[in-house]
């Protein structure tokens, strides 16, 4: 039997319900922008995760003479989206990595197409950087301090400083220069704003509640704490493994008599109305209670939202106003003509609050200067958002929409 056939049946058995979950196969190829030959012992492994990390599929394939490109499939469990990676490890270490890919939840099987891999250097003593809106990577390797932005990797070499510790490449068109907690960071030829280390991230809980009985389940690691009837009995478990069925993850805990179960897609909260990016089931003893889970803002970040109406009037396809919002609290963008910047907040009844808001004050033509005011002036006045089953965002003002907005 074939290494490639053998992999598809690993990959079957790692997903973690393959009795019990109808599979798709995944299928791409991976690209190197290096040019160098592959020894016969270098591997390709690729990995499909999902909810909590949950490994779903792997593949490693041996080089035997193969170069990029390098074709790969490997199959998963219908319904459910997933993080896929791919490395190229060489003498049993990562030379060759690529940025994660996401696969959205479907039934399908599904083409990704070509992943470029970029060489991978490990670097000791990494620490996270803030340069406004821009996340860096910085570590240290030998004399060296390794930069590592979405995009690409800088090497720079030690400089002379009086003040600080201070790195750049020869040309001088690349700078890191550490201040303590801050940096001032040049990259091809460009200063960044100033730069703020951020702390160590621990690996953030997980939490779903439910009502009437109240009951509230956090996923913090490998544990799984339990509070119900409003806090008065209380459980702290070893997370096991889930189950994938019907596009859900299924943890069940046999001893107590419980099971818990995650799926994706937009849940209301029953009292509050607050929106949350998956639904969930405790099953118990004595029934099914059903609940949301999840962090609201997951619903709102990570994409560019182009704003397609304000006010129920539809605007035209150029110059659009069009916004992200940040994990940390951050609505930016850019409202026509002018950047604009402010903290965007939702609370524990799902109500938003905005602002306040700057903007740059740049001029441009009558016309772009109205629409960008009248953005704005929305855009103050929301208290609330959201989602239409076909994905576009509402921001709503007293139960009204006033912006809406698709990416």
């Amino acid at each position: 039997m074939s290494r490639s056939v053998l992999t598809v049946l690993a990959s079957l058995l790692a997903a973690t319900t393959a009795h019990a979950q109808d599979m798709r196969m995944i299928t791409g190829e991976v690209m190197m922008r290096e040019r160098m030959a592959l020894p016969d012992s270098a591997e390709l492994v690729v990995e499909a995760r999902g909810f909590r990390n949950a490994l779903l599929a792997t593949h490693s394939d041996e080089s035997n003479g193969r170069q990029v490109p390098w074709p790969f499939e490997l199959a998963i469990p219908q319904g459910v989206a997933a993080k896929l990676t791919a490395a190229i490890r060489i003498d049993g270490a990562n030379r060759f990595v690529s940025e994660p890919v996401m696969i959205a939840a479907g039934n399908n099987d599904a083409d990704i197409g070509d992943i470029m891999l970029t060489a991978f250097t490990p670097a000791a003593f990494s620490s996270t950087f803030m340069c406004g809106n821009i996340r860096l990577q910085v570590g240290f390797q030998g004399e060296e301090a390794v930069v590592e932005t979405d995009q690409r990797i800088y090497h720079l070499a030690p400089a002379i400083s009086a003040d600080g510790a201070k790195y750049q490449s020869e040309d001088g068109r690349n700078v890191f220069w550490s201040k303590g907690d801050s940096a001032l960071v040049t990259l091809d030829g460009e200063d960044l704003p100033d730069c703020v280390m951020m702390p160590a991230e621990a690996e953030k809980a997980w939490s779903a509640q439910g009502n009437e009985p109240g009951w509230r389940a956090v996923i913090t690691g490998d544990r799984f704490g339990l509070d119900m009837n409003y806090g008065e009995d209380r459980l702290d478990l070893r997370l096991p493994e889930p189950e994938v069925v019907d596009g859900a993850y299924r943890y069940g805990f046999d001893q107590y008599a419980l099971a818990f179960t995650v799926r994706a897609g937009i849940c209301q909260d029953d009292m509050s109305g607050r929106l949350f990016p998956q639904s969930v089931e405790l099953e118990t003893a004595t029934g099914t209670l059903k609940g949301c889970g999840g962090n609201t803002l997951d619903l709102l970040t990570g994409q560019q939202w182009s704003v397609d109406k304000i006010d129920g009037e539809p605007l035209e396809d150029v110059d659009r106003p069009a916004f992200e919002i940040s994990q940390d609290g951050q609505i930016f963008g850019t409202a026509g003509c002018n950047r604009f910047t402010g903290a965007f907040a939702v609370n524990g009844e799902g109500r938003v609050a905005i602002g306040p808001l700057a903007a740059t004050r740049m001029a441009c033509d009558e016309a772009m200067m109205k629409l960008e005011q009248t953005f704005l002036d929305a855009l103050g006045t929301v208290d609330g958002f959201d989602v239409s089953i076909d994905g576009a965002l509402q921001l709503t003002s007293g139960g009204d929409a006033v912006i809406r907005a698709s990416h």
